[in-house]
């Protein structure tokens, strides 16, 4: 019995191998282009990073003042020893605390920019699903990589490039 099914399966391999796939591409970022929503959402982007430039910049105007008042009492000979251990303490702690600052700055940003565009992203990968089942696909691939290298090096005029029905899934609702 065993035999006879591993037989079965090796018949059937090749007629599966050889059974035809349908591959679709499309480029993720011109859906997203298309979006409006996109646009509000790259707004509300930039906004959030100019808010955190602007708390970042005022932090380090405060340790540009206390260095400049650092290096002119120094010049001036108006500290003693101690006084400028005290503050050059002081200063490689505003710069361990504005680095450490910029850092958090920056991982807000990211969590901001992934939790804007990520119900984006979600409804573009919930379109290309439904337009890949109309069509029948097997797969779809990404045209190009975020960096603009192409993910797809060929594509014959064969290849259904379902990017404008994606756009259209998405605008029309």
């Amino acid at each position: 019995m065993k035999k006879i099914i591993i037989t079965t399966l090796l018949l059937l391999l090749p007629a599966m191998a050889m059974a035809q796939l349908k591959i679709g591409i499309m480029s993720p970022d011109d859906v997203l282009d298309a979006m409006p929503e996109a646009a509000q959402v790259q707004q509300q982007l930039e906004r959030y990073i100019q808010e955190r430039q602007n708390a970042f910049q005022t932090r380090y105007q405060e340790w540009i003042d206390e260095l400049t008042e650092y290096s002119e009492l120094v010049e001036s000979g108006t500290l003693s020893g101690q006084e400028q251990a005290q503050r050059e303490e002081r200063l490689m702690e505003m710069q361990e605390e504005l680095n450490s600052f910029q850092n958090r700055i920056q991982n807000q940003i990211q969590q901001r920019q992934n939790d804007l565009f990520n119900p984006l992203l979600i409804k573009v990968e919930d379109a290309m699903a439904e337009v890949s089942e109309e069509l029948g696909l097997d797969f779809v691939l990404n045209r190009t990589s975020n960096t603009g290298d192409p993910i797809v090096y060929f594509a014959s005029e064969r290849a259904a490039d379902i990017t404008q029905r994606v756009i259209e899934k998405l605008t029309q609702n």
